[in-house]
């Protein structure tokens, strides 16, 4: 395969010239973050020093764009790493590029935070990527994955069971702005290009280690063995993921259709998934959006039926079964004591006699005073409002969060209801009754804000001043 490569292109040096610049100028052309003017655009491009990023560089350069390099030393090869630096350090002088260079301790950090030392360096190398070039005003990253590195990426994510996201492979464009311009053009085209301009490289050892990573054994024993198989075989890999992204826009589509009658603010209604067509993939395709993993969603879908109040947590969100329906709440809008605010919600703080206060949450009470003329005042019967005689009240009023064992005595009945029976009645979900706020005066509920005031606090025939509580 390599002889066969090598001497095609040999024998098509003008063809593979132009189609590896073509290649690049077309991807650029394509994405709308590049205006035409590339002198006034510069690019960020990751720099290893490897065959790779050093053809990406230079042919970027020839093309006419304004480059600012970027070399990540993970100093976990010695005095190897500090030689690939100074190759890059070299090689952007010379070619009278900007350069900037970062150190990482890079075994520590992924001791630190229990991950592999590829996902470190991965963490590590697009966190500094991003911060650069928002400092330097670069228009988007560029990074140097080409074909070989689709087709190893796409039978990677086979290998660990992917759906058709996986399949797909790398974009040319994602949405955090990184550029794939070498996509499409094979590692063997990126060397000979090299070669033609007489243009050295530096070779990373553990690229042909099989031990230091799963993609090494994939590039270094998978694809030769299905290479032996079919020559096309890492070409044809790579042309499926295309493939397979055309059919993923239909994919999406149809999703997008279906979901709108799935799920309605914030609720997936259950019959109704289990109505379309692959509920299933369906519902992965709304909780994968949340933080939830294949995993998650496989154990969700198989208990779809039961008892409310199951309840699955991603590392954003909560997930609650809740008559018929799955409930979906963010963690950062629903913990208690993540900041004060919060905290005093839970706890309690007093409110104005007069004027507008907003609540944690986002509701928003307008209170008023007012003198009660027999003849005219009308008392107010929306669950939305409050009317209280205010000398009946222990002034200011708290509002807070319900607590466990609040009680609270209806207006129009004797005795006193736990308020999360209270609330149980009203079909609440355990979200709602965890944010729903009471009104106390001192000691004693006198509104469940929304849904019942309590005896007790009343308007009647003897009332001179009056309070209202008005939730907008």
């Amino acid at each position: 395969m390599q002889y066969f490569c090598t001497t095609f292109l040999a024998n098509s040096r003008y063809l593979i010239d132009m189609t590896l610049l073509e290649h690049i100028k077309t991807t650029l052309a394509d994405c709308s973050l590049f205006p035409e003017q590339t002198a006034t655009a510069p690019l960020a491009v990751a720099l290893s020093g490897g065959a790779d990023s050093v053809c990406l560089l230079l042919a970027l350069k020839e093309l006419g764009y304004t480059l600012h390099a970027l070399h990540c030393n993970f100093e976990l090869r010695g005095s190897e790493s500090d030689a690939d630096e100074a190759f890059c350090r070299r090689l952007c002088r010379a070619q009278d590029i900007a350069l900037s260079v970062k150190h990482f301790r890079t075994r520590s950090y992924a001791e630190r935070h229990a991950m592999s030392i590829e996902m470190a360096a991965r963490e590590l190398r697009y966190r500094w990527f991003s911060e650069q070039v928002k400092q330097s005003g670069a228009t988007a990253l560029c990074v140097a994955h080409h074909r070989d590195d689709q087709a190893e990426t796409i039978l990677l994510n086979l290998t660990r069971g992917t759906g058709i996201r996986g399949l797909c492979g790398m974009q040319q464009v994602n949405a955090r702005n990184v550029v794939r311009p070498l996509l499409h053009v094979s590692r063997c085209e990126i060397e000979q290009w090299l070669r033609e301009r007489k243009q050295e490289w530096v070779t990373d050892s553990t690229n042909r280690d099989p031990e230091a990573a799963r993609r090494n054994t994939m590039r270094l024993e998978v694809l030769p063995a299905l290479q032996r198989i079919n020559p096309a075989a890492t070409a044809n890999i790579a042309l499926s993921g295309e493939r397979l992204n055309d059919a993923l826009q239909l994919y999406d589509l149809a999703v997008s259709t279906q979901r709108a009658a799935i799920e309605h603010a914030g609720a997936i209604d259950i019959a109704a998934l289990r109505a379309c067509v692959a509920p299933q993939t369906m519902l992965y395709e709304i909780l994968r959006e949340h933080g939830f993993t294949p995993e998650q969603t496989r154990d969700i879908y198989e208990n779809l039926d039961g008892d409310s109040g199951r309840e699955w947590q991603s590392t954003a969100c909560r997930l609650l079964r809740d008559r018929g329906r799955l409930l979906i709440k963010s963690k950062s809008g629903n913990a208690l004591f993540t900041d004060t605010a919060d905290r005093q919600a839970d706890e309690g703080t007093y409110l104005p006699l007069d004027g507008l206060y907003e609540a944690t949450g986002g509701m928003r009470l307008l209170i008023r005073r007012q003198v009660v003329n027999k003849e005219t005042f009308i008392i107010p019967r929306d669950k939305q409002t409050a009317c209280f005689d205010l000398e009946k009240l222990t002034l200011p009023l708290i509002i807070r969060r319900t607590h466990d064992g609040d009680r609270l005595q209806p207006f129009g009945m004797t005795g006193t209801r736990l308020v999360s029976d209270l609330l149980t009645d009203l079909k609440l979900s355990v979200y709602e009754k965890e944010q729903q706020l009471v009104i106390c005066s001192a000691d004693t509920i006198v509104w469940v804000a929304g849904h019942r005031v309590a005896a007790g606090f009343e308007v009647d025939d003897n009332t001179r001043h009056a309070m209202t509580l008005t939730i907008l």
